[in-house]
Parts: structure tokens; sequence; C-alpha cells
């Protein structure tokens, strides 16, 4: 082998490092950008002045029923028992 041919493959070597610092470097980006957008949110909360239902019910954490408002056509609420 002669010298212009090792300094060929030295420089094509060089390059092809190059590339593949730059693919892993996007690749590192995109997955960075996919776990940001995978991750759950914070709570929203909404507030309002005025919020009307016929049903009310209360959830606990597992989304179990924990109570249940509901009114009659008198208008009379019933709480929980």
């Amino acid at each position: 082998m002669n010298d212009v041919f090792l300094g060929q493959i030295h420089t094509r070597l060089q390059r092809l490092e190059r590339q593949n610092r730059v693919l892993i470097a996007l690749l590192c980006g995109v997955l960075g950008i996919v776990l940001l957008g995978a991750m759950d949110p914070a709570p929203k909360v909404i507030t309002a002045d005025e919020f009307r239902a016929h049903r009310y019910t209360l959830l606990d954490p597992n989304n179990k029923d924990v109570a249940r408002w509901y009114s009659d056509e008198a208008n009379i609420w019933y709480p929980p028992q």
C-alpha cells in the first residue's frame, strides 16, 4: 500500500466518524424530544364561576365512587349515604 492510498482511507474514515457523531447527536435529540412528549403533564386545574349538573360524583384516586349527590324533580339534593 502506498502513502496516497492510506491518506485517502484516513480521510474517508475521518469523514465517516464525523457523520456518525452527527447522526448519534441527532438520534439523542430526537429521543429526548420523544421522552419529553411521553411524560405525564401536570394535572390541569379547572376553575369556573358556575358549575351546573344533574348529578355529582366524587371519585377517589383509583376512580372508584366515594360519594354521589343528585336531585329529584323537586330540586331536593340527596347527600351521600
